[in-house]
């Protein structure tokens, strides 16, 4: 029966999902085809040149907005999970009610919003003569600015893989720790944290890649001065600077891939020690 199943499983999926890999693999070919052309043979039938690489990857610029991209999604990512993880605790701690669910509604709201709409929001609240113009003006248009928006956009997307593992946790394990004497410190750190663990990193991987990956909030509220790399693909594509633009698209997606692959070994490794823990 269960053979069954999951042949039926593979049958059901097997359509959407050989649609989504040839869709990836047609654009990936497409795009490493055109980054091995210069901008006088851009053509789809055009020989390789690898000229676009080597002046790509020898120019100062694209490392220095490589370093800003993969900065503001550590920041972000960091900020985030350091926000999403004690508030998902204090939602448990108040079980259920209107109470959660108006929490719920605010942390989710930003998904409701378009990201155009956000990012304009948050230039009308740190211009001068704004809300927080008096206070925090100096961050449009630079660094903090881009992060604080991207903070708000991103949240969601930290809080509810690590609210799903920190409801997942038994309370009877934080119970049972105190009744053999752990402090609050000890309890946490040794009983209640480790599960919560996996929860945590699936946050920061969804955090960090979006980021990495994210264009409008930076090139509305960076106004040109933070360069990430979505960016500037964009003002490459936008000058007809293809073989260009598709080298950086190539480098953001092999970021992309690292990222996941290092991600996913640490959550192997995690749950290897939490499953080790657990045994003993």
């Amino acid at each position: 029966m269960n053979t069954r199943r999951r042949r039926l499983g593979l049958l059901l999926i097997a359509p959407g999902s050989a649609y989504l890999l040839l869709a990836f693999v047609s654009i990936v070919a497409l795009l490493v085809s055109y980054s091995l052309r210069t901008t006088q043979t851009a053509t789809l039938f055009s020989t390789f040149d690898a000229g676009t690489w080597s002046s790509a990857l020898s120019d100062s610029y694209l490392w220095s907005t490589v370093g800003t991209t993969l900065r503001v999604g550590l920041i972000v990512c960091v900020l985030c999970v350091v926000i999403a993880y004690p508030l998902a605790w204090s939602l448990r701690a108040m079980g259920r009610g209107w109470r959660v669910a108006a929490m719920m509604f605010v942390i989710f709201s930003p998904i409701l919003v378009s990201v155009v709409v956000r990012s304009y929001g948050w230039a009308m609240l740190l211009r001068t003569g704004g809300p927080l113009g008096g206070v925090l003006d100096s961050w449009l248009y630079h660094e903090p600015g881009v992060i604080l928006a991207l903070v708000h956009v991103e949240l969601p997307f930290a809080f509810f893989p690590i609210l799903a593992a920190v409801r997942a946790v038994p309370a009877e394990l934080g119970e049972a720790a105190a009744d053999l004497g752990a402090g609050a410190a000890q309890r946490f750190r040794e009983v209640l944290l480790p599960p919560t663990v996996p929860g945590l990193l699936a946050g920061a991987q969804l955090t960090f890649t979006l980021t990495i990956s994210a264009f409008a909030t930076p090139a509305l509220l960076g106004g040109g001065r933070v360069s990430v790399l979505a960016e500037s693909i964009y003002t490459d594509i936008q000058q007809l600077l293809w073989p260009r633009a598709a080298v950086q698209a190539v480098v953001l997606l092999a970021l992309t891939l690292l990222v996941l692959a290092a991600f996913g070994l640490l959550g192997r490794l995690v749950a290897g020690r939490v499953g080790t823990r657990s045994a003993t």
